[in-house]
Formats: structure tokens, C-alpha cells, sequence
């Protein structure tokens, strides 16, 4: 099955300025793409396509689901997405509660603060579940972000930039955790790392274009792509 189809998706700003352009893009369920470009390339406006926050002429479908205003709320439950900067992603006044508004609705308070701890605890951050997010370290928050996203067991994932503003001991432990992971992925990013640890297959994107998608093998051995990777 594919996860993410996407046909002719062109995207232009208020002033005019082509952000996307054309853009062709097909994703195999379990597949963990990582989407690389310049700054400015459209990488994010891409994501936030896929999860309707823009609305660009073309065809989306994500797990299944075609992009239309009647489906935007069910393609939004399928994908889980880490954004970046990441402490934008939270809206409660502490991590525990952050994480109950991901929970299934049918179960009591108590049920989802049990659950949430649980997630937290998957994610050794149990000790700042009456924490605020925003006390936590980068590292911490990107944790924090990635348990209240799977606790809504989303289908899939969009992941912008999520090494950004990490050290090395982060990078390595996000990366570690995204690996364990079984839902398919696009991740915009610029680190090497993450196409070396964890991405299965490389989409290369490049004035608002998917000009290249190799598997991971392939792409790591293209001049092309090595001159994007830090």
C-alpha cells in the first residue's frame, strides 16, 4: 500500500513567489524517506501540505484518504507530526496533560493520566509529568513531543528537522527511539545522520521540485546528495 501520493502539487505565497512547483511524490507504507534540500527549497511547505494546513492545486492522498475539506480532520488522525521549532507542538501547562489531550476520548480522566505517565515513562521522562514542557532541555522536548504524537497512535509521521538544536548524545537517543518505530516517515532534514541511521530511501527537493528518490544505498553514494548533508 501507499502511504503518501502526492500528483502535480504546485503552491504560490500571497506575493507571488513559487514555493511549490509540480511536485510528484510516492511513499510505500514502512518506508522512512528523508526529505533533503537548500533552505528555501519547500520542504516544510510540503509537510505542511500533506497535513492541510496549506491547500496547493493537486493530489493528495495520505494512508488511503484523498485530500478534500471533508477529510482533512481524518487525514490529520492518520499523521503525527513533530514540528520546528518543537515548542510551538505544546498547548498544556504540564507534560502529563499535554499527552491526555492525544488519549482516546471514551476513557476517564484517570485512565488517561495513567496512560500518559505510561508514555512517559517509554520515554524516561516520568519524573517532569507536572512539568512544564518549556523547562525541559531541547533533547527533553523533542522526547516529550514524540510520546504525546504516537499516543495517538498516528499511521504516520512528518518529522521537520527533528535533530535541530540537539547535541550529539540527543541525536544519537531521538534517532535511536525513531528507529523503533514502524510507522512510515518523511523527514525533512540536513544531517547526514539521519539518512545513515534511519531513513530507508532519499527524496531530494530543489526549487520546490522532488528532483531525486533513490533508496538510501543509491542516494549516499550521489555527489547531488552528499553536498546536501551536513
Amino acid at each position: 500500500m501507499d502511504a503518501l501520493v502526492i500528483k502535480n502539487l504546485s503552491y504560490s505565497y500571497l506575493d507571488g513567489k513559487i514555493a511549490l512547483s509540480n511536485v510528484n511524490l510516492t511513499i510505500q507504507e514502512g518506508h522512512r524517506v528523508a526529505l533533503i534540500g537548500e533552505n528555501g527549497s519547500g520542504k516544510s511547505t510540503l509537510l505542511l501540505h500533506i497535513n492541510g494546513l496549506l491547500d496547493g492545486q493537486g493530489f493528495i492522498e495520505v494512508m488511503g484518504i484523498r485530500r478534500a475539506k471533508k477529510n482533512i480532520k481524518a487525514i490529520r488522525h492518520s499523521i503525527g507530526c513533530l514540528f520546528n521549532p518543537v515548542e510551538y507542538q505544546f498547548i498544556m501547562p504540564d507534560l502529563a496533560h499535554d499527552i491526555m489531550i492525544s488519549l482516546p476520548e471514551h476513557l476517564s480522566d484517570k485512565e488517561k493520566y495513567n496512560a500518559a505517565l505510561q508514555w512517559l515513562k517509554k520515554f524516561n521522562l516520568e519524573q517532569y509529568a507536572t512539568s512544564s514542557p518549556l523547562e525541559l532541555s531541547s533533547g527533553e522536548m523533542k522526547k516529550a513531543a514524540l510520546a504525546g504524537i504516537l499516543a495517538r497512535e498516528p499511521a504516520f509521521l512528518l518529522l521537520d528537522e527533528p535533530l535541530n538544536n540537539l547535541d550529539r548524545a540527543s541525536a544519537f537517543e531521538i534517532l535511536k527511539l525513531l528507529s523503533l518505530m514502524t510507522q512510515t516517515m518523511l523527514i525533512a532534514t540536513h544531517r547526514c545522520i539521519v539518512a545513515e541511521k534511519l531513513a530507508t530511501h532519499v527524496a531530494v527537493m530543489k526549487n520546490g521540485s522532488i528532483t531525486g528518490y533513490y533508496n538510501v544505498k543509491k542516494a549516499l553514494s550521489l555527489k547531488e546528495v552528499k553536498e546536501l548533508l551536513i
